[in-house]
């Protein structure tokens, strides 16, 4: 397979280094070696990536590439490569370029060391064991051909299994154990051989602890169980095995998953009271690692568990942050529209209220008190709304019953005694504010004292409120008396507009403000109002029995 072109500007040196670079390998002269990529991934995937193989050359900087033809001594197949057999010449740095997902590439660098006959360096892990029965496991990875075994390098006849297990240890048991393995490739035999010594442990001493060993047992995480990430943070997966207690036996805790990155991933393993743990870092998560299965595996000489973690996506605080903005404005839309509209809400539930004032011992529900002294254009507009537009709207259309001096009296009634009176049988009092008269006159008494009274229980007595309503242009109210100006400091008056839209129509603005200030109606007085606007037209006798 030829270079792409993508990987053609990337040279051995801009690859990333993995981390555990460089490993070591020996191996005795005239052997066959079959050397696979360095990483689990690169030889698993080789059919779909690019793998390349250097030699560095003698004069340490240069990097001499290996070549794929099969007729060469040395020569790469995929993600293999092949001595053979392997000379002495061969020792020296070798470096592994994978090239995978396109555009990225990893580097392992492998020390090679070639031995003229055999030393004790080539000697794999020690087998030690106080067993009766020892088994010495074939250190090769891949056996894929036939294998003998030799005990100080003298054949050991009918044992070809990968594990050789000694029946009845004894001390004389004790050497070195070879494992010869036989295989062919390129239509020629070739030999390749692991060897590892063995040593028979005698009987304990009385004070050393006794080792209890159990199977492998992970104890966290759960298998299968998943864990929360945040896409472009670090992430650390811990994962805890249990071997049992002074134990000696060969034993080992790790992670494995795929695909396996250099520098994104590091894994550290320790032991900690008794318990192995081995920890793995994503120094940066990636949208690879929420679809990567990752496996925590404990193994010992004879057998192994594993456990899954998967990772998925810590959930973005985003759409809580925008609930609450959603939320917050959907808040403040409607305290916007209740105080834009406070006053039609108010009225339209009071449909459905029970009125408390209705037993209160009250009569009217508002006494209207005005100046009847006013310049000749301001008495007509005066005149017009007391005695037109006010009993319309709020006595015939809403149902409220009023009190308006001059009409409700009776002629020979004691002014003061029946304003006083009426006054306090009102619950509330509407002011009617008028222009300054042409001639500048003050509010006097008699004339005011309904102004007084009213005002009185308004401001000291604290038992009426006030509606206080305009008519006509009033430039300043210096002409009316101090305790109403005090009330128009705290509350500007309602302004009613002779000839506005819906001037006399009880859904307007203006007169919903009133209606809002008034105490709700009495149900039958809506009944009765109804009644009376169906009999209107009737003339007004029949009007007056209706009420």
């Amino acid at each position: 397979m030829s270079q792409p072109n993508s990987w053609l500007c990337l040279s051995p040196v801009d690859c990333e280094l993995w981390e555990d670079s460089p490993r070591e390998i020996r191996v005795k002269e005239g052997e066959a070696l079959e050397w696979p990529c360095p990483n689990l991934d690169c030889s698993d995937n080789a059919h779909e990536s690019e793998i390349f193989w250097y030699k560095r050359g003698r004069d340490g900087q240069d990097m001499e590439e290996i070549g794929k033809n099969e007729s060469d001594r040395i020569h790469y197949h995929g993600a293999r490569l092949y001595f053979l057999p392997i000379d002495l010449n061969d020792t020296g740095r070798y470096y592994t370029l994978w090239f995978y997902n396109g555009n990225e590439c990893a580097k392992f660098e492998t020390d090679l060391e070639v031995y003229m006959e055999f030393h004790d360096d080539l000697l794999y892990r020690l087998v030690a064991s106080q067993a009766s029965k020892p088994a010495i496991v074939c250190p090769f990875n891949e056996k894929n051909g036939s294998l003998t075994w030799y005990k100080d390098f003298h054949l050991i006849p009918g044992e070809t299994e990968d594990i050789l297990r000694i029946p009845n240890a004894s001390k004389q048991d004790e050497g070195i154990y070879t494992c010869m393995l036989t295989w062919e490739h390129g239509g020629r035999i070739y030999n390749s051989s692991r060897s590892r010594r063995l040593r028979i442990m005698g009987p304990r001493a009385s004070h050393a602890q006794p080792s209890n060993r159990l199977p492998p047992r992970i104890q966290y995480p759960v298998n299968g169980s998943t864990d929360v990430a945040e896409l472009g943070s670090g992430k650390t997966l811990t994962c805890l095995a249990f071997f049992g207690i002074n134990v000696r036996e060969r034993h080992s805790v790790t992670w494995e998953f795929k695909p396996h990155r250099s520098k994104r991933y590091s894994i550290i393993n320790r032991e900690e009271n008794g318990l192995f743990k081995s920890i793995l870092t994503i120094h940066n998560v990636s949208e690879t690692d929420f679809k990567t299965v990752f496996q925590c595996i404990a193994r010992d000489d004879s057998s192994w568990v594993f456990v899954s973690v998967t990772l998925k996506a810590k959930e973005s605080v985003l759409p809580t942050v925008w609930a609450c903005v959603i939320g917050l404005l959907v808040f403040l839309l409607t305290l916007l529209l209740v105080k834009c509209f406070a006053v039609d809400l108010a009225l339209f539930f009071r449909r459905f209220m029970v009125p408390k004032t209705r037993d209160d011992g009250k009569v009217y529900d508002a006494y209207v008190i005005y100046k009847s002294h006013n310049s000749e254009k301001t008495e007509k507009s005066v005149a017009h709304f007391i005695s037109d537009i006010l009993p319309t709207v709020m006595e015939d259309k809403c149902g409220f019953k009023l009190y308006i001096h001059g009409r409700d009296d009776l002629p020979g009634q004691d002014r003061m005694e029946l304003v006083e009176k009426c006054i306090q049988l009102s619950r509330r009092l509407i002011v009617i504010l008028t222009p300054r008269s042409d001639e500048g006159e003050k509010v006097t008494i008699p004339e005011c004292y309904d102004w007084q009274v009213g005002l009185h229980q308004a401001l000291v007595q604290g038992e009426m409120n006030v509606i206080l309503i305009q008519v006509g242009d009033v430039d300043d109210f210096t002409h009316l008396p101090l305790s109403l100006q005090h009330l128009l400091q705290k509350s500007a008056p309602l302004r009613w507009k002779e000839r506005s839209h819906g001037a006399a129509s009880p859904n307007s603005r203006f007169w919903k403000r009133v209606r809002y200030m008034m105490p709700v109606p009495p149900c039958q007085s809506r009944a009765q109002t109804l009644k009376m606007l169906k009999v209107k037209h009737h003339g007004p006798q029949e009007v007056k029995e209706s009420v």
